[in-house]
């Protein structure tokens, strides 16, 4: 479903009835067994190909997302004039994908990474440097947090000039796109939202193993 978008109603007959699966589900979406699962694959994987296991840098930003059901959580992007929810996303400097939230989209970028950050102070402690874009300046951190730095932006070329230091989040995003459950959001709560990109990411990283 995931990966190919299907309705609910449309999951193969061998899985348990989708009631069942959309309840446990939701019961996933209470707790962090999928936050878990993605970083010990991303452990793996960043030993596998000489890294040490927890990063010091990573990447964040944000994309919004339009709602394709109409009982959904949703705001409007001003900005982009996109009405649905706005993910937050937080990749290494490889582009692995580590942490995710979701928001309404009319909620600015600084606003609503305050969960995320709170998780990668537990997940990724040893994260020294956060880099994005000029959207997340004035986000506040604790005097034992790492520090920000807010990359330019590129905007007025026609022309996709890669920006250093943010292009893998960018590259990341664009993978995620490939679950066609991710390209509009269907889900109704936020909460089951953020697991849906949880699966995908998870599904991602399974691809190295």
């Amino acid at each position: 479903m995931v990966y190919t978008g299907c309705q609910w109603k449309m999951l193969p007959t061998y899985f348990p009835k989708h009631t069942t699966v959309y309840y446990h589900l939701r019961k996933w979406s209470e707790t962090d067994n999928l936050t878990r699962f993605l970083h010990r694959l991303v452990g793996m994987r960043r030993r596998k190909i000489g890294r040490k296991s927890e990063p010091t840098v990573v990447v964040l930003d944000s994309q919004s997302v339009r709602s394709g059901y109409s009982l959904s959580q949703k705001g409007v992007d001003g900005f982009k004039k996109i009405k649905g929810i706005k993910r937050h996303i937080l990749v290494d400097s490889n582009g692995l994908p580590l942490l995710c939230d979701i928001t309404t989209a009319n909620v600015h970028d600084s606003k609503g990474v305050d969960i995320l950050l709170s998780d990668m102070k537990i997940y990724y402690p040893t994260v020294s440097l956060v880099k994005a874009d000029r959207g997340y300046q004035g986000v506040n951190f604790t005097a034992d947090s790492a520090f920000i730095e807010c990359v330019k932006f590129n905007f007025g070329s026609q022309m996709f000039i890669p920006i250093s230091g943010r292009w893998v989040v960018e590259r990341t995003n664009a993978w995620l796109e490939n679950f066609r459950r991710l390209c509009r959001n269907y889900e109704r709560y936020l909460t089951t939202a953020r697991k849906m990109t949880y699966l995908a990411s998870i599904m991602f990283m399974l691809r190295y193993f």
